[in-house]
């Protein structure tokens, strides 16, 4: 495919659609371990979710190298520099090994004072530590594949990202009931299934990209004359997904905090449910960002202004129609999308409540995420900043802080509604003024 002349709605498909079936497939890797978990103990599935800060901040540094090292492949090829393409994708793999190494040593070095950070019950801390030691020493070879993952759709490779990321997810699927109950390993299990197969993604996607002729740009050990000048663009375009990580790990300790202070652990796990459903939701809209950055990168790069506007408004209109079919399915069905996770009861009960004020905007969040990463990849970072800062932080945690005293635990649902209600609203101005300045980029282009 050519992302420079191929039809716009067609390019956005064949993008898309393996991106999202790969991010789907993403999404199984801890979907399946919450699913398999919560047939451990309610408290199981509570280490998974108060944990979850650790994996949030090194996700940061994972997207801070991927995302940005993508988004300038895509611009690099579409001027026409293969070679500066090429010195990106090596910097990318020996970047994230830099940060994925010093992250697993700090974090093993520290490990009690994190554990008392993250306020972890004496019921929960065996459960959190036997997990969490496991996922981030093995993310060290796990991740890598992750973040070159990104690369492969950025030169229009996206059928193979999907398929070594569902076979990988349905690695999983087989070895998490393997390692957690016919081995009799527990939650330490499940974290062993997950590692495994991100282990094997990493190596595939090395490989291929070391001896795939046909890709635009192959990986290869080499000396990058102006390494700290591409690396410090690459870190730049990614700083906004690095913020958004960093502030929602901050926040997610928050609200941990908050559910146990007006609840319990039960609390705790009812939220992870709720992510976990709102992160398949997610990785839908991603695959569609994904899509759409391919095509607006390059085609900002080639200065071909009308086919970034197309390309963007097909992704606002695609997000949109999938954020309002899945709020009517929650809407209608939150039990039976509960019941996947756990067969308590109460805690069926108690999340299918929650939910719907947790994700009550879940409509805007999908064109409010293809608006923020679009931002991120034409170069405004401080735009996409400012919408990270928004979500993440400065309207949650003081709608936190003054509807949790009055409304107990639905004051915090409702806050997380609220945050993403507000700084939808402020990117959807945004953006439609981006679409009349892309207009008029077009019309300068053309008179010239």
């Amino acid at each position: 495919m050519n992302l420079g002349t191929e039809k716009v709605s067609k390019l956005l498909w064949q993008l898309s659609v393996p991106a999202i079936l790969g991010m789907l497939s993403s999404a199984i890797f801890n979907i399946v371990d919450r699913i398999y978990v919560g047939r451990i103990s309610s408290y199981a599935l509570t280490a998974v979710g108060i944990t979850m800060p650790v994996q949030i901040i090194q996700m940061a540094f994972i997207l801070l190298v991927g995302i940005g090292t993508s988004t300038l492949i895509s611009i690099k090829l579409g001027e026409g520099k293969k070679d500066k393409a090429e010195d990106i994708l090596y910097l990318a793999l020996k970047y994230i090994m830099i940060f994925l190494v010093a992250f697993a040593v700090l974090f093993i070095l520290f490990l009690e004072p994190i554990m008392n950070i993250l306020s972890i019950s004496e019921d929960v801390l065996p459960y959190a530590k036997e997990y969490i030691v496991i996922i981030i020493i093995g993310s060290i070879m796990g991740i890598p594949g992750y973040c070159l993952n990104n690369s492969l759709r950025s030169i229009g490779k996206a059928a193979v990202s999907m398929k070594i990321i569902v076979i990988t997810s349905v690695m999983n699927i087989i070895l998490d009931p393997l390692f957690t109950f016919l081995f009799r390993i527990g939650i330490a299990g499940a974290a062993i299934a997950t590692v495994i197969s991100q282990t094997t993604l990493t190596v595939y996607v090395i490989y291929a990209f070391i001896i795939r002729r046909d890709f635009v740009i192959n990986l290869r050990i080499r000396r990058v004359n102006d390494e700290l000048s591409l690396i410090g663009s690459s870190l730049k375009l990614g700083i906004p997904s690095f913020y958004i990580q960093i502030l929602a790990a901050g926040v997610n300790l928050f609200i941990n905090r908050s559910l146990l202070k007006y609840g319990t652990d039960l609390d705790v796990a009812a939220i992870t449910i709720m992510a976990s459903i709102y992160s398949f939701y997610h990785m839908v809209v991603v695959g569609i960002v994904q899509g759409n950055n391919s095509i607006c990168g390059y085609n900002w790069g080639a200065k071909q202004y009308s086919r970034v506007r197309d390309s963007l408004v097909l992704a606002l209109l695609y997000s949109l129609f999938v954020s309002v079919l899945l709020f009517i399915v929650i809407l209608l069905f939150p039990q039976i999308l509960v019941s996947i996770f756990t067969d308590d009861k109460e805690l069926i009960g108690m999340t299918s409540e929650g939910i719907r004020y947790y994700l009550l905007m879940l409509p805007i969040i999908g064109p409010l995420t293809v608006s923020s990463q679009y931002f991120q990849v034409v170069n405004r970072i401080k735009l996409s900043s400012m919408l990270a800062f928004l979500r993440y932080g400065l309207i949650i945690v003081p709608a936190v802080l003054i509807f949790s005293p009055i409304f107990g635990l639905n004051g915090i649902y409702i806050s997380n509604a609220m945050s993403d209600g507000i700084t939808g609203i402020v990117a959807t101005t945004y953006i439609i003024l981006e679409l009349i300045r892309l207009k008029g980029l077009n019309k300068d282009k053309v008179n010239l």
